[in-house]
């Protein structure tokens, strides 16, 4: 059963027998009632409409059109079928053709997408906005899905769409980079001392506070630790970023975050933001999903949404995009 719609009692072994381009040869043979005039029409050869002729008297077990004095006329047979196999063609048309054109202001449904709590808060302003401006049928749904888990859950049809850092995707996925995020060195001047563009050698010394957000540690500010034979001092782990800033106002600790939560601190003005412009040391963003929705109007609108909203975030925080690869637009 596939969106309701019994498949089982379709013969499919019959079809193996059956090309549709028969069809549409029989079709052009009983409207011209004539083997080169139909293969004009069709814009092949005459020898290969007669092939086509051949076996569709074969598959039909009819002359489908005879010869009588000059003319060629179409069997009985050939006539009864005519009204059926142009409905069929038809029906092929209208299926292979997109008849209503995707109209967002009369698009109805639910999307589900996941973004972690960064993410949504960046992104989630400009996307309802334009979804209630262009699309006020729609309803949005962000589910709190973990990184660790949110291409399991586009695979399973859970969500549509995907905002992220997803370093390793599947041959079922299709993946737009967005954004390429470097990272800080956030923390709180009057508890910690920590240099003016410290290096990793520095920072290693220093108790962290650590964000799981993107997945599960070791993290990429552990592997680019790990490469310079660095190991951090993590004192303290959280699960939700937005709680960094307040741990930092009271705790003598240091936390790297991705530039893109960095900005989200900004209005902490009690704290310093020391850019750590470390070969290796970034975060690329992206848009997943799956292929099996590559035709869906609809997530493709939603999808496009998305976009513009990072969009509109980088150019307002002045942050380098790398939507489809180059700078932002």
């Amino acid at each position: 059963m596939i969106n309701n719609i019994d498949m089982t009692d379709i013969d499919y072994a019959a079809f193996r027998r059956l090309d549709l381009n028969l069809l549409v040869a029989f079709d052009a043979l009983i409207a011209e009632g004539s083997v080169s005039r139909a293969a004009t029409r069709l814009c092949i050869g005459q020898p290969a409409m007669s092939h086509a002729l051949a076996r569709l008297r074969e598959l039909f077990g009819d002359d489908i059109l005879f010869r009588e004095g000059a003319a060629m006329r179409a069997t009985p047979r050939a006539l009864a079928l005519a009204g059926p196999i142009r409905q069929v063609l038809d029906d092929v048309l209208q299926v292979a053709r997109d008849a209503r054109p995707f109209d967002p202001a009369e698009a109805e449904g639910r999307v589900r997408i996941a973004l972690n709590d960064p993410l949504e808060a960046l992104l989630l302003p400009g996307l309802v906005a334009r979804l209630r401006a262009r699309a006020p049928r729609l309803t949005l749904s962000v589910l709190p899905v973990p990184a660790s888990r949110q291409l399991e859950q586009l695979d399973a049809g859970m969500v549509s769409l995907l905002v992220g850092h997803f370093p390793q995707v599947r041959e079922v996925h299709s993946q737009q980079p967005l954004y390429e995020s470097g990272f800080s060195c956030v923390f709180n001047p009057a508890l910690i001392e920590v240099p003016v563009r410290p290096d990793l050698t520095a920072l290693a010394r220093l108790p962290h506070i650590h964000t799981t957000y993107a997945g599960e540690p070791p993290g990429v500010v552990d592997r680019v630790f790990k490469a310079h034979g660095l190991t951090r001092l993590v004192v303290a782990r959280s699960a939700m970023p937005l709680s960094i800033p307040f741990v930092l106002k009271r705790s003598p600790l240091v936390a790297i975050l991705p530039d893109m939560l960095a900005r989200m601190f900004a209005a902490h003005t009690d704290l310093r933001f020391e850019p750590l412009p470390v070969e290796g040391l970034s975060l690329p963003i992206s848009l997943v999903s799956h292929r099996r929705e590559r035709s869906d109007p609809l997530i493709a609108f939603v999808a496009r949404l998305l976009v513009e909203s990072v969009e509109e975030w980088v150019a307002a925080s002045g942050a380098v995009s790398v939507l489809n690869g180059q700078g932002c637009a």
